[in-house]
């Protein structure tokens, strides 16, 4: 039987149609603080200060992300291929 979590600085944005969880009160996609921690090497702490957040906050959106990787892929991947069908990826005719 699966759990559901309870999150307490996680919430949805209902203005967007991303199933990825965001930092409550704040555009901040629980992912970017993965890409902040994993990619830019920055410590939770480091990342904290650097967004104005919670401590808590950083490690439940870290949390977050280890428990839902795949979905929060599946939505980028999908998020990739419509900006490509929409030609947002497209050279510029003018560049040469």
């Amino acid at each position: 039987m699966e759990t559901q979590t309870t999150y307490v600085h996680l919430v949805p944005r209902p203005d967007k149609q991303s199933r990825e969880l965001f930092i409550q009160g704040t555009g901040v996609r629980a992912s970017t603080i993965w890409h902040d921690r994993y990619i830019s090497r920055m410590a939770p702490q480091q990342i904290a200060q650097n967004r104005e957040l919670p401590e808590a906050a950083v490690l439940e959106a870290l949390s977050y992300c280890q428990d839902y990787w795949d979905v929060i892929c599946a939505e980028k991947d999908s998020e990739r291929l419509w900006l490509e069908e929409q030609g947002f990826f497209a050279e510029s005719s003018r560049a040469q």
